[in-house]
C-alpha cells in the first residue's frame, strides 16, 4: 500500500527541533559571544554593556507592538511573520561581515540583538500553536535539543575564535540564521489561517489590557527580571569571569557546553514532570535553582569548581525555560497568549539590559568578584518573589473578573 505524501513528512517535533536548535545556536553566537567579538573590535566593557543595554531597551519597547501584531495576524501566518524577522536578522549578519566601520559594526550588532529578542517568543509560540490545535509535538524534547545545539556551538565557537579570530563569529551567525530561516519557512504544522474570535469562548481577561487583566503580574515579572539579571551576568560576561580563574575563550565554551548539556534531563523529562506537579510549581522551584547557580559561581575558587556549579542549571534556567512557557499558555486567555509570552520575554530582556549595563561597570570599576556577588544578590531577590507570588494558594495570573 502506498503511503500518502503527508505520512512521509517529517514530524512536527523533528521540524520544531530544527527551529529550536538553530535559534539557540544563533542566541549563543549573538548574545553569549558578544563580548568576545566586540572586545576584539576594540570596544571597552562599558561600551559593550551600553550597546547591549540600549538594544535590550529597544527590543523591550518593540515587544508589546510585535506581540499584539502576532496575536491579531490576518493576512499572514505566525510562521511567515517569524520568517520575516529571521530574514532581517540574516541580512544584518551578512552586512556585519562586509561593513567594517566602527559605528556601522555597533549599529548592526545592536540590530542583531534586538531581532534575537523579538524572535524568541515567536519561536515558542510556533510550538504552542501546534499543541493548542491538538497536533502532537514534544516541546521539551525540541527545547532540549536547542540546549544541546547551544552548548555544542559554544564549544565550537570558542575554538573557532582561537583558530580563525573573532571575525569567524558573524560568519557563523549568518550561516545559522540561514538554517533558522529555512526551518521556520518549512514549519507548516498548525499553520492554519487565523480563526474568528467568536469561534472560541473568550475569557473576560482577554478583553482587558494585559496588565489590568491579571493579578500581580507586574510583581511576578519583577522577579523574572531579577533572576535573569543574575543569569545574564553569568553568561554575558562568562569570558571575564573565567579569566581570573585561569580560563580562556576555549574553556568558556567548554563551560557553557557543560552548562547546556546539564539542561537536557529536565528538558526531556518535563512532560512527565507536569504529571507530578503543575507548571506554576515548577516555575517557583526554578527560582531556587537560579539562586544556587549564582551563589555557587560566586564562591567557586577554580575552573573545576566553576564547572561543577553548572549543575544548578538543571533546577534553574532549564526548568524555567519550559515551565514558564507552559505556565503562560495555561493561564493566559487564548487571544493574549503571544502577548503573555512576549511580556515574560520582555522581563528576560530587561534582566539582560540591567546585567549588561551593571556588569560592564562592575568589571571596569570593580572586579569579577563584585559582579558575582551582585549576581547572587539579585538571584536571591528573584527567588523570594517567586516563592511568595507562586505559593500554594496564590492568585498570581488569575484573570480579573
Amino acid at each position: 500500500m502506498k503511503r500518502s505524501h503527508s505520512s512521509r513528512r517529517p514530524s512536527p517535533t523533528l521540524r520544531f527541533t530544527v527551529i529550536q536548535g538553530s535559534y539557540w545556536s544563533c542566541y549563543c553566537g549573538i548574545a553569549t559571544f558578544s563580548s568576545v567579538y566586540l572586545l576584539a573590535q576594540g570596544f571597552r566593557n562599558t561600551e559593550i554593556g551600553l550597546l547591549i543595554s540600549v538594544a535590550g531597551l529597544l527590543s523591550a519597547l518593540l515587544q508589546p507592538f510585535v506581540s499584539r501584531l502576532a496575536d491579531s495576524l490576518q493576512r499572514i501566518s505566525l510562521r511567515q511573520f517569524t520568517a520575516l524577522l529571521t530574514a532581517l536578522q540574516l541580512a544584518a549578519a551578512i552586512l556585519l561581515l562586509v561593513l567594517v566601520p566602527r559605528l556601522t559594526q555597533l549599529l548592526l550588532y545592536g540590530v542583531l540583538l534586538i531581532l534575537l529578542q523579538l524572535i524568541m517568543p515567536l519561536s515558542s509560540a510556533l510550538g504552542m500553536a501546534c499543541l493548542n490545535q491538538k497536533i502532537p509535538l514534544n516541546f521539551g524534547l525540541a527545547r532540549g535539543v536547542g540546549s544541546i545545539a547551544y552548548g555544542g556551538f559554544s564549544a565550537l565557537c570558542g575554538r573557532l575564535v582561537l583558530w580563525f579570530g573573532a571575525s569567524s563569529i558573524p560568519l557563523a551567525i549568518a550561516l545559522l540564521d540561514g538554517i533558522l530561516l529555512l526551518s521556520v519557512l518549512s514549519f507548516r504544522f498548525g499553520d492554519s489561517t487565523p480563526q474568528p474570535h467568536q469561534e472560541e469562548p473568550q475569557p473576560t481577561a482577554g478583553t482587558r489590557p494585559f496588565f489590568r487583566a491579571y493579578h500581580r503580574v507586574l510583581l511576578l515579572l519583577l522577579g523574572v527580571v531579577c533572576l535573569f539579571l543574575s543569569h545574564n551576568l553569568l553568561n554575558t560576561f562568562a569570558y571575564q569571569i573565567v579569566l581570573p580563574l585561569g580560563g580562556d575563550s576555549s574553556e568558556m565554551g567548554t563551560m557553557l557546553f557543560i552548562q547546556s548539556s546539564l539542561e537536557l534531563p529536565v528538558m526531556f523529562l518535563f512532560s512527565r514532570m507536569l504529571h507530578r506537579s503543575d507548571s506554576r510549581f515548577w516555575v517557583k522551584i526554578s527560582g531556587i535553582g537560579f539562586f544556587l547557580h549564582a551563589f555557587g559561581a560566586w564562591l567557586a575558587p577554580s575552573m573545576g569548581v566553576l564547572y561543577l556549579v553548572r549543575i544548578f542549571e538543571m533546577p534553574g534556567y532549564a526548568l524555567y525555560a519550559l515551565a514558564s512557557i507552559y505556565y503562560v499558555n495555561d493561564t493566559i486567555a487564548p487571544q493574549q497568549r503571544i502577548q503573555g509570552q512576549a511580556w515574560f520575554t520582555i522581563a528576560i530582556t530587561l534582566g539582560s539590559v540591567l546585567a549588561s549595563f551593571s556588569g560592564g561597570l562592575l568589571l571596569d570599576y570593580a572586579s569579577a568578584w563584585a559582579l558575582l556577588a551582585f549576581s547572587s544578590l539579585t538571584a536571591g531577590i528573584g527567588m523570594v518573589l517567586l516563592l511568595v507570588l507562586l505559593g500554594k494558594h496564590s492568585k498570581t495570573l488569575t484573570p480579573v473578573v
